[in-house]
């Protein structure tokens, strides 16, 4: 394993006592930029998914078996993958998904490829959940979201829940919600782990810290989101909020108040992957030499991490236009090589030992 001699773990770790750090009001100027910018992004993806799902619809095995809503919801539609393997009687381990998007952009819809593919990779139940978005929804309406209908998941008595092995997953802002959700003590217990891909851990940085943290490849690179963390704080975040708050900035929390199992993907070319290590590093109690051992993948009792390399935020997504053809077939490559660690993962893991630990005790 790889050890990175320019990396000094004594200074990444949150100190025994955290001071709160509220978020401020942006200066008039600057909120009219970022209310232009992000309702013009709105409306340009939103057209753009629907004129690319009309004219190249996806195929039938890449489609959720169907659609369903639920009365603490009612306006939010989940997206509910029944693998074809499954038997009649067959009560199965459930995945539920969260789609990225900085909290303000994309949808569930966005997840099928990956939700069709895990779920019957797998033969597991796959739910791919949505949420308010921001500007309209604030920290921590998106959250709530996600108790609610995790929650309604559970006890839908419609589907083939085994609750004894429930995982929360997501995508960047989708991993950050996970982590959030998963705090709560409505969910206390229900939960058994998560899996987080390239998540948003800590709004409490600043974008140059985050951007300073990453390797780049040549002198020309760039991040992809370099200038969209100040747009993306103000769409999701009240002034006056505390930006270490650990339900907003999951960096900050703490291993017992999450699930026990937990696997932390980040990619090499991201300035949020630091910030996914570190919290990681946190969470399983990693000391100074096993931060330094650990720094591209680890795994200690029932935490593990990995940093994907040669690939930037959004790989398992196809994000970014204008990809070489090279770029492409690493990002596609990286992305079947981490379903099979995550699906190794869930089957030798949380999935495989929630139900013996569900008859006894779950403390660690």
């Amino acid at each position: 394993m790889a050890i990175n001699q320019d990396y000094n773990p004594a200074q990444q770790q949150i100190p025994t006592r955290v001071l709160p750090l509220l978020y401020s009001k942006a200066p008039f100027t600057n909120r009219i930029s970022y209310f232009l910018k992000l309702w013009s992004l709105k409306i340009l993806q939103r057209v753009g998914l629907t004129v690319s799902r009309a004219l190249k619809p996806a195929t039938k095995e890449l489609r959720p078996s169907f659609c369903k809503r639920y009365s603490c919801r009612p306006l939010l539609r989940n997206r509910v993958f029944i693998p074809r393997s499954r038997k009649p009687w067959e009560q199965l381990p459930v995945y539920i998904d969260l789609h990225g998007g900085g909290h303000a952009l994309c949808d569930a819809q966005f997840d099928d490829e990956f939700c069709a593919k895990l779920a019957n990779k797998l033969n597991i139940l796959v739910i791919s959940i949505e949420y308010s978005r921001a500007p309209r929804a604030k920290f921590p309406e998106p959250t709530r979201d996600v108790v609610a209908i995790a929650r309604a998941i559970i006890e839908d008595e419609d589907l083939p829940v085994d609750k004894s092995r429930v995982i929360l997953g997501g995508f960047s802002a989708g991993g950050n919600l996970a982590l959030s959700a998963a705090q709560f003590p409505e969910l206390k217990d229900k939960i058994c782990g998560i899996v987080c891909w390239y998540p948003v851990a800590d709004f409490s940085l600043s974008a140059l810290s985050k951007q300073n943290s990453r390797p780049y490849r040549d002198s020309k690179d760039v991040d992809d989101h370099k200038d969209w963390p100040p747009l993306w704080s103000w769409a999701y975040i009240r002034p006056g909020q505390d930006l270490r708050d650990p339900m907003l900035s999951v960096r900050y929390a703490k291993a017992q108040d999450l699930p026990r199992w937990i696997y932390m993907i980040g990619a090499e070319y991201d300035m949020l992957a630091n910030e996914a290590r570190e919290t990681i590093f946190d969470i399983a109690g990693l000391e100074e030499q096993e931060r330094k051992q650990g720094f591209d993948e680890f795994e200690k009792d029932t935490y593990k991490w990995k940093l994907v390399r040669d690939v930037r935020h959004g790989f398992t997504h196809d994000l970014m236009n204008g990809r070489s053809k090279e770029t492409e077939a690493i990002d596609r490559m990286r992305t079947d090589q981490m379903l099979s660690s995550v699906g190794e993962w869930l089957l030798g893991g949380p999935f495989g030992t929630a139900r013996l630990d569900s008859t006894g005790s779950r403390s660690r």
